[in-house]
């Protein structure tokens, strides 16, 4: 479902008539992820990570809540319109980067083993 909100959300923002108020949260919620000040410091196993979670999540509801009701509407049909094409492009992505892992992996233990 988190997946889906981010598409509804993504859509619902690019809207023109979507106001400043409803981008604020998302906005918000960017900040606080890149932001090293956090609620409970994420060096604290799980702890730290989960405050991250749970103010994300809140503030990305907010913004769903926020959106202009017919803009929520045309979104959600857009992100369920969508969803397979999405999804593909997520598999692609994560297939992509792990041949660049593994590209990266094998160009290391060339130049380390070729310069003793």
């Amino acid at each position: 479902m988190f997946k889906k909100e981010i598409i509804i959300l993504y859509y619902g923002l690019r809207d023109k008539r979507t106001k400043g108020i409803a981008r604020l949260p998302v906005i918000v919620s960017i900040i606080y992820l890149l932001s090293p000040i956090d609620l409970i410091p994420d060096f604290i196993p799980f702890f730290g990570y989960l405050d991250d979670f749970i103010v994300v999540t809140l503030l990305l509801n907010l913004s769903i809540r926020l959106l202009p009701p017919a803009v929520r509407e045309e979104s959600l049909l857009k992100a369920t319109k969508n969803q397979k094409k999405l999804q593909l492009i997520i598999f692609l992505v994560i297939i992509l980067f792990i041949s660049l892992l593994i590209g990266i992996f094998f160009l290391t233990r060339y130049i380390l083993l070729s310069h003793p």
